[in-house]
């Protein structure tokens, strides 16, 4: 099995994505917070790159069962039913509901792996269960960091060296790419403390000085859920 990381959704467009399993991985905060969301019973997702997209989309299908939700520099959309925090997405909110997501980095990344066979949704939040989902696709792997506006941020790229570990670590021989292998020793520097790297992040520090510090610690609870969303035929949704 072949792994390679991208540090951005900018990186991921160069990538041949052509049969392989995708990870999309927002630590702070997409991710977690659909991980989240579905536990609390939301039905589905449906990225959008931009506000008014998702408006758009709304106001065509005009369905009582859908929601608006996402961030702008971390901050709920104005006129959004959700923000991106996990604590938004109480059972009493989304269950049933069917969420039209936009945040600044995520949902790019989700847009540019539409491309690969299979794609997941990852975090800290459900790194055992998609490993073993990702051993059972028995595919050449890649994983996609959303990044920070292009560019590489820490959290999601430990996440990332986080499923490689997991995958050495159940015994699956490997080979990684450059980026990959840097992924994993980063993680390996972080393991122990996982919450710690994610506060002291850049990201990490910016939510705390908006109020929002709260969801660091959600984002932080390392195999909390047994759940990994998939995202496929534009929609994000849990296949069991």
């Amino acid at each position: 099995m072949k792994i390679d990381l991208a540090f951005s959704s900018y990186e991921l467009e160069k990538k041949d994505l052509q049969g392989k399993a995708v990870v999309v991985i927002d630590a702070l905060r997409a991710t977690s917070t659909m991980i989240v969301a579905f536990e609390n019973g939301c039905s589905a997702f449906i990225p959008v790159l931009t506000v008014e997209e998702a408006r758009k989309l709304a106001a065509e299908r005009r369905d009582l069962d859908l929601l608006l939700g996402g961030e702008r520099r971390a901050l709920p959309v104005e006129g959004f039913h959700l923000g991106n925090s996990p604590r938004d997405y109480r059972p009493e909110k989304v269950k049933g509901k069917v969420v039209i997501m936009t945040t600044t980095n995520g949902t790019q990344a989700l847009i540019a792996a539409r491309g690969g066979a299979e794609v997941f949704i990852g975090a800290f939040l459900n790194l055992s269960a998609l490993s073993h989902r990702l051993m059972g696709a028995g595919r050449d792997i890649i994983i996609a960091c959303a990044g920070e506006k292009g560019f590489f941020c820490l959290e999601d790229t430990v996440c990332g060296g986080a499923i490689v570990d997991r995958l050495e670590k159940a015994g699956v021989p490997t080979s990684k790419s450059d980026s990959a292998m840097a992924a994993k020793v980063l993680y390996e520097y972080f393991e122990d403390d996982i919450y710690r790297m994610l506060l002291e992040s850049e990201w990490g520090q910016y939510l705390e000085s908006v109020g929002l510090g709260k969801d660091i610690r959600i984002c932080a609870q390392v195999d909390s859920s047994r759940l990994v969303p998939v995202y496929r035929e534009e929609k994000i949704f849990l296949d069991r």
